[in-house]
C-alpha cells in the first residue's frame, strides 16, 4: 500500500497544492485503497494488487474529468516546467540555511554591540584617555567601525553561501515525495526548539530594560546610566541572536513547503518589501550618520534603529493590508 501512496504523490507532484487538488488527491487515494483491498480479499498477491491498481488508476489524464481536474491539469501543462527538488538537495538547503543563520546572527549581534565601548567611554570625551585628548571617543569609534566591518563580512559570506540556491526568490519548484516527507517531519521536530528559543528571547528582551529603569529610578548619575545602556544592549543582542537563528531555520522549512511569506502571494509582497527597503534603509543610514556626527551623542542616536525597524514593519503591514483589501474587492 505504501507503494501506491508514493506513486500517487508523484502523480500529483506538478499540480498546485490548492484545496481542489488536495480533495481530488484524497478521493483518488480512497478509490485506489478500495480497489487494493478488494483485490487482496480476492487472494491476489501484494505485487499483483499494486500492479492492477496502478494500471487502472495510474494515469491521471484518464481520471482527470471524474476528479474535476481537467482545467487544472491543462493550466499546469501550459505553465513553465518546475524543478523537482529531491530529498538530498532539501537536506543540503536546510543545513546551509542553519549555517547562514549563525553568521547573520553573529553579524547582527556585532552591529548591536558595536557602540558599547563608545558609550562606556563617552564621559572621557573632553578628558585625556591614556594621555590622549578625546582618546576614549576615538577608541570607541575605531571599535564600532571594526565590529560593523566584521558584521558586514559575515553578511557577505552568508549571502555568497546562500547564493548557491535560488529557492528563496524563485518559487518555480516542487518537492518530490521523499523530500516533502523529510521537511514536514523535521519541521515538526523543530517546533519545540523554536518555541523555546523565541520564549527565552522574548523574556530577555523584556528584562533588558530592567537595569536601565532601576538605575534611572535611583538617579545615581549619567556615568552609571551608561552602564545600564550597555547591559541593555548586551541582553538585546543575545535575544536577537535567538530570534534570528530560530527564524532562519524555520524559514528554510517555509521556503521548501511554500508557506507564509514564501507562498505565491507572499513572494509578491516580498518583492514589494525589497523595493521599499532599498529606498527606506539608505535614508535611515543617512539620517543616523548625520544626527550622530552633528550632535556627537553616539550614546543616544542608536535608538533610531529600533524605531526605524518598527516603522518599517508598520509600513510593510499596511502594504499587505491594502493588497488584501484590493484582492477582496
Amino acid at each position: 500500500m505504501e507503494t501506491i501512496k508514493t506513486y500517487l504523490e508523484n502523480m500529483f507532484m506538478n499540480l498546485p497544492k490548492n484545496r481542489e487538488v488536495l480533495h481530488a488527491k484524497e478521493e483518488l487515494l480512497n478509490m485506489m485503497e478500495d480497489k487494493y483491498l478488494e483485490l487482496k480479499n480476492e487472494g491476489r498477491t501484494e505485487n499483483e494488487a499494486v500492479g492492477i491498481v496502478i494500471s487502472e488508476f495510474g494515469n491521471l489524464n484518464e481520471v482527470a474529468e471524474e476528479l474535476g481536474l481537467t482545467q487544472t491539469m491543462k493550466d499546469a501543462s501550459e505553465a513553465p516546467d518546475k524543478r523537482v527538488i529531491p530529498s538530498e538537495l532539501a537536506r543540503d538547503f536546510v543545513t546551509n540555511r542553519i549555517r547562514a543563520s549563525y553568521k547573520v546572527g553573529i553579524g547582527v549581534v556585532l552591529t548591536i554591540w558595536s557602540p558599547l565601548l563608545l558609550i562606556l567611554l563617552s564621559d572621557t570625551e573632553n578628558q585625556e584617555f591614556f594621555g590622549i585628548r578625546n582618546g576614549g571617543t576615538a577608541l570607541g569609534l575605531v571599535v564600532l567601525l571594526s565590529m560593523v566591518a566584521m558584521a558586514v563580512g559575515l553578511f557577505i559570506m552568508s549571502g555568497v553561501e546562500s547564493g548557491r540556491y535560488d529557492l528563496e526568490k524563485n518559487g518555480n519548484f516542487t518537492l518530490d515525495y521523499q523530500a516533502e516527507s523529510y521537511v514536514k517531519i523535521e519541521e515538526e521536530r523543530y517546533r519545540m526548539v523554536k518555541m523555546t528559543k523565541i520564549t527565552i528571547g522574548v523574556v530577555l528582551y523584556i528584562l533588558s530594560a530592567v537595569p536601565l529603569l532601576v538605575l534611572g529610578i535611583l538617579d545615581i548619575g549619567d556615568n552609571i546610566m551608561n552602564i545600564g545602556v550597555v547591559v541593555l544592549l548586551l541582553i538585546v543582542g543575545a535575544a536577537v541572536y535567538l530570534f534570528i537563528t530560530a527564524g532562519m531555520k524555520q524559514s528554510a522549512y517555509d521556503i521548501l513547503l511554500k508557506k507564509g511569506e514564501y507562498s505565491d502571494e507572499g513572494r509578491v509582497l516580498a518583492r514589494k518589501t525589497e523595493t521599499i527597503g532599498s529606498v527606506y534603509w539608505p535614508i535611515i543610514v543617512i539620517i543616523y550618520l548625520y544626527w550622530s556626527f552633528t550632535s556627537g551623542n553616539w550614546g543616544f542616536t542608536w535608538i533610531i534603529w529600533p524605531l526605524a525597524g518598527l516603522l518599517f514593519a508598520a509600513i510593510i503591514g499596511l502594504v499587505g493590508l491594502l493588497r488584501s483589501r484590493s484582492k477582496m474587492e
